[in-house]
């Protein structure tokens, strides 16, 4: 059984795909050849135990380079000759690539133009769950059995980047390429002083290597009192996610190093504001079923907890209020004092066991 999974999102939606890895491969066992197609720049967050090819799509911004990398793509996923394709985009590009694979078994959520409707063989509905169990969807309409939900974290690989890395310490990532997900600067400063001055453990600060978080990155650096470590975009995916399993907690926002932390197994804290977090909160590993059950305010599954407020308005959904890539949730409107609160209580419970 050749089959190709489609996920062209970004790092943290392609993350929680990796349960549907095992599951298929218990299933179809050793006949079972797994590939994926996800948006470059995404691939590195895949565990690839279970896979045979990592398929990219490329957006290059050059048109005829485009042109030529996806009629290259088309190519190659032609050649393959699938028997299963499972489309987890709900778009047109991913309804036609199952359809042009010439997959017979095309499992996918159709979308709503009239020409691409019907090119899956296997209709989903998303419903109101965690993107992971919508994930699972795939598995559940063609009656394969689910025996695990973990999320897989990709292999740490050894690098010599990592070698000063204190012994104990918090990770904190607040960096979203969606900027209406971060908080205030001052705050993040606050957060690291708190954390140093409360608990004397170092912090450690990761950031993508990208212009905007690095700016938010060094001013955050600045308003701090006390001196964190931090990696400015010098760090791989499979590097971050090696700094991380070393944590002993992770604070940070709804992002995908968030979902990266859940997958290694590392005690999670994230801010949540427009986001629903029944759908995109962080998972927990050692749980079989979601328990966030509210519609906002404090959550929690497992070992990992939400901080949100509990505003009529929460969650929206949109790109900031009134879509405007300024969520007030996470800026004016947050009770620093009650996060706080809750973020030393957490942090409590995990270093007092340590």
């Amino acid at each position: 059984m050749k089959i190709l999974i489609i996920k062209l999102r970004n790092i943290g939606d392609v993350l929680l795909i990796s349960p549907l890895f095992y599951n298929l491969k218990k299933y179809y066992g050793d006949s079972c050849i797994l590939d994926v197609l996800v948006n470059a720049g995404t691939e590195k967050i895949l565990q690839t135990q279970y896979l045979n090819q990592i398929h990219t799509l490329k957006r290059n911004p050059n048109k005829l380079q485009r042109i030529y990398d996806e009629l290259a793509l088309l190519k190659a996923i032609k050649k393959e000759k699938y028997d299963m394709v499972i489309g987890l985009t709900n778009g047109e590009r991913s309804a036609f690539l199952a359809f042009w694979s010439g997959a017979k078994i095309r499992v996918g959520f159709p979308p709503n133009s009239f020409w691409s409707k019907n090119l899956y063989t296997h209709k989903l509905t998303p419903k109101r769950q965690h993107n992971l169990e919508d994930n699972l969807e795939a598995l559940r309409i063609l009656n394969i059995p689910i025996l695990s939900k973990k999320v897989l974290a990709p292999i740490p690989q050894k690098t010599t980047n990592l070698n000063n890395l204190p012994p104990h310490f918090i990770h904190l990532h607040f960096f979203s390429r969606l900027f209406f997900k971060c908080l205030d600067d001052s705050f993040c400063a606050k957060i690291i002083d708190t954390i140093t001055q409360t608990y004397h453990i170092p912090c450690v600060l990761t950031a993508a290597k990208d212009s905007r978080e690095s700016k938010k990155l060094q001013n955050i650096l600045k308003l701090c009192h006390s001196k964190p470590l931090y990696f400015d975009g010098t760090l791989t995916l499979p590097e971050v996610s090696l700094l991380n399993s070393k944590a002993l907690a992770f604070v940070g926002v709804d992002t995908g190093i968030m979902h990266l932390s859940a997958a290694n197994n590392i005690p999670t804290f994230a801010f949540f504001g427009p986001s629903v977090v029944a759908s995109w909160g962080p998972w927990d590993n050692d749980l079989d079923s979601s328990t966030y059950n509210k519609q906002n305010g404090i959550q929690q599954m497992g070992k990992h907890f939400v901080y949100q407020e509990d505003f009529d308005c929460i969650p929206c959904g949109r790109t900031g209020c009134n879509d405007t890539k300024i969520s007030d949730c996470l800026l004016s409107r947050l009770n620093q004092q009650k996060a706080l609160s809750y973020l030393l209580d957490f942090l409590n419970n995990i270093i007092r066991h340590h």
